[in-house]
């Protein structure tokens, strides 16, 4: 990148307007974090979504303009979300999370995710590219960071190819911190050129840090940052071929055609090893198979804000409606500015598969965005080994506040 900011708009000739379904039909389609098919990977929200889902999920929030944040993890994100809190908490913060790496593909097999394959952020694109038409009019992108040239030779490489994608703008940003790139000016130039999705390419740490800084500023509705991607458009670096893909060894490759990755990938490979002989060895036997009853109570409230939600039983995929809407009634409580702290009562629970983590992540999700604490009561040594591993480290109410399970009356059973 070069050191001052470069831009341009697009406005390519063969731009199609009008949408393909009204925004109402599509907006229904779209749910909140708690009917997600998310599950948990060391820590990460995993959802279930295969590359023709993934692009259904774009296409319907450009029609309805409902946000979609999505994330690609690979070992990157893994060993950042476990060293940074604020990490951590960037990636939690997406609408949506399929596995690019293909070493956490296997992580989630050997933990008994239904996680069939990768979902890579660069097949998503190509999947978008080789379509026609975007269901009635192109997906129109803008691009945001790359190294010098990239933006601007991937948009006349989209817009001269003229199929499912356009670009409508390029900033190089060039050297700078998250603050510096998200002036008003740069806010407003990105607006200004009414993209669907806007792609950042800025290195993954700084790229969603950027993101999560200026979600709520774009108008675009779908935002990722796609590092590669820019530079596979552009043509400045070629992708390897399908059966390295395969292989697992992509990272060789990249390392091929950028030399100086190789450092980032020996200190993340170093970092999964540790995690793998650690956190995965001590996982490989647990969580996998909850097939018994369960349930998931919600409490009335005790004066000073806190809702308590008591688990029983065995809570898996095969019974998380219950645990999702108790879940949904204590974010809502929590959003409202009715509920200041979620209080788990685990005392009952016996036993949970990753589906309910995931779950729980979803939980932990909304409650810190309204400020809310969540916490733990009557947690098993077992669960809380589960949890220590999976990088939740959610702190035990106090005894001031177990006092309160025994006397709250039941407000709902969700069912």
């Amino acid at each position: 990148m070069s050191d001052k900011p470069a831009h341009k708009f697009s406005n390519p000739a063969q731009s199609q307007t009008g949408l393909g379904a009204p925004a109402a039909e599509v907006a229904a389609l779209r749910r909140d974090d708690f009917d997600r098919d998310v599950w948990c990977l060391m820590g990460l929200p995993v959802d279930v979504a295969d590359i023709d889902q993934t692009v259904r999920m774009i296409d319907d929030s450009s029609r309805s303009g409902k946000r979609l944040s999505f994330i690609t993890p690979n070992v990157n994100f893994l060993v950042r979300a476990n060293k940074d809190k604020k990490a951590r908490s960037e990636l939690l913060n997406a609408d949506l999370s399929v596995i690019d790496g293909a070493p956490l593909v296997k992580m989630a097999k050997l933990l008994g995710l239904p996680v069939t394959s990768r979902v890579a952020g660069s097949d998503v694109f190509e999947a978008l590219r080789r379509r026609p038409s975007f269901s009635g009019r192109k997906l129109k992108v803008f691009f945001f960071g790359g190294r010098d040239g990239a933006a601007e030779q991937a948009t006349n490489a989209l817009n001269n190819e003229n199929r499912g994608v356009e670009a409508v703008g390029w900033i190089n940003p060039g050297f700078g911190d998250v603050e510096s790139m998200s002036s008003e000016a740069i806010i407003d130039e990105i607006n200004a050129a009414e993209p669907d999705f806007v792609m950042v390419a800025l290195g993954a740490a700084k790229g969603q840090a950027w993101i999560e800084r200026n979600r709520d500023r774009l108008a675009a509705p779908v935002t990722a940052h796609l590092g590669a991607v820019v530079d596979f458009t552009a043509g400045g670096i070629q992708r390897a071929p399908e059966w390295v893909q395969k292989s697992g060894l992509e990272w060789l490759w990249r390392i091929k055609e950028e030399p100086s990755l190789w450092r980032r990938y020996f200190d993340d490979g170093l970092a999964l090893a540790r995690i793998a002989l650690t956190d995965l060895a001590s996982q490989l036997t647990k969580a996998k198979n909850v097939t018994g009853e369960g349930a998931a109570t919600v409490k009335d409230q005790d004066a000073a804000g806190k809702v308590v939600i008591h688990l029983s039983g065995d809570l898996g995929r095969h019974n998380l409606r219950p645990v999702r809407e108790a879940f949904r009634q204590a974010a809502t409580a929590s959003a409202s500015g009715n509920a200041n702290a979620v209080i788990l009562d685990c005392s009952s629970l016996k036993s949970v598969d990753r589906a309910f983590l995931g779950q729980l992540l979803m939980l932990e999700k909304n409650l810190t965005a309204s400020f809310c604490v969540l916490k733990l009561a009557g947690v098993q040594r077992s669960l809380q080994s589960l949890l220590r591993a999976n990088n939740m480290m959610y702190p035990v109410a106090n005894d001031s506040e177990l006092k309160i399970l025994d006397k709250l009356p039941v407000q709902q059973i969700a069912s």
